[in-house]
């Protein structure tokens, strides 16, 4: 069933241009609502959004600032430390090689929605993006960030050897990215990914230093995230747990799945909706209760609940005891 889950990446892959998109004037809430995610989430490393929906805000967000390129202008700019997430990767590695094969294994571990190869093949050595199958064509501005991130870094590290006649490039769309960043003559229109050829004598380069950069957001990406679809739907049943409304339906849609669908995977798995988010409710209501001096009524409205005697009784359900019973017993 696994294989059936949408690919997922970090809400924090996007940080660079969520800032920028900040800077330009756009609002929180209009970024939000264009990743489907409450504002709240916008820097949380821990929130996963399906990958066609990061591409698909990556075209949004080339069409709202009006700028063909900026997606490879922002991974020009993460290339020199603008990208909190993948900063201490950047700052350890010695050379390019091991920054690339250490990149390689940081992003296997992400959401199965894209895999990168080191190859070396005599004088030149390629560099492969590889995206998960049901990518959608949106994924070219994703293919463009990935160009100027990598094509940055490998420039800056060659210096004053830095011969574009030398590296060639495939992409699918060759208009996204620059001139002055690679030379046209070395770009060529092709599937779905990228590949850079470059000479081999790069890998052994010492990575290029990054510039200190205070104001990023402390965005960390763990080593690896479970991506099964109970973390999942229990995730975004936890970030939306407030919402007295709260559907199947919301849930599915996040996930890039029909109703039917997600309500077909999780009984395979013996899971439903209503049982999962009354164990997100069970579970944050007993710690509340237990810990907490917080009223009744604002845990019971933060849980979703729409009066407090509905939560009593569910609660009563789960302990034997109201919430005002146990916290006269503690």
């Amino acid at each position: 069933m696994q294989s059936e889950l949408p690919p997922m990446m970090s809400i924090a892959f996007l940080h660079p241009v969520v800032d920028d998109l900040l800077r330009r004037g756009t609002g929180q809430d209009a970024l939000a609502r264009q990743l489907g995610v409450k504002e709240t989430e916008l820097f949380d490393a821990s929130v996963l959004v399906p990958a066609n929906s990061v591409y698909a805000f990556l075209a949004w967000a080339t069409t709202t600032a009006g700028e063909r390129l900026l997606c490879a202008r922002m991974g020009e700019r993460m290339a020199t430390g603008g990208w909190a997430p993948i900063l201490p990767l950047l700052s350890s590695c010695a050379s390019v090689g091991e920054f690339f094969q250490k990149f390689s294994l940081m992003a296997s571990e992400q959401g199965r929605a894209v895999s990168y190869r080191l190859e070396v093949e005599g004088h030149t050595a390629i560099w492969r993006l590889i995206r998960a199958s049901g990518a959608s064509k949106d994924a070219a501005y994703a293919d463009a960030v990935a160009v100027g991130f990598f094509i940055g870094i490998l420039k800056r590290a060659a210096g004053v050897f830095w011969a574009p006649d030398d590296v060639t490039l495939v992409l699918p769309d060759e208009t996204l990215v620059p001139s002055d960043l690679i030379a046209a003559t070395s770009v060529l229109a092709g599937e779905q990914g990228m590949v850079i050829r470059f000479p081999s004598t790069h890998i052994s380069l010492p990575m290029p230093k990054v510039a200190s950069q205070p104001d990023l957001p402390n965005l960390r990406v763990s080593p690896a995230q479970d991506t099964s679809l109970a973390n999942q739907v229990t995730k975004l049943i936890e970030s939306r747990i407030s919402d007295p409304d709260l559907k199947i339906d919301d849930i599915a849609g996040r996930l890039g799945f029909p109703t039917w669908k997600l309500q077909t995977l999780l009984k395979q798995t013996g899971l439903s909706f209503v049982a999962m988010r009354n164990e997100v409710r069970r579970n944050i209501a007993l710690l509340k209760v237990s810990s907490t001096d917080e009223p009744i009524a604002k845990i019971a409205e933060k849980l979703g609940y729409k009066d407090s005697s509905t939560f009593s009784r569910a609660y009563k359900t789960w302990t034997g005891e109201t919430p005002r019973d146990r916290r006269r017993r503690n």
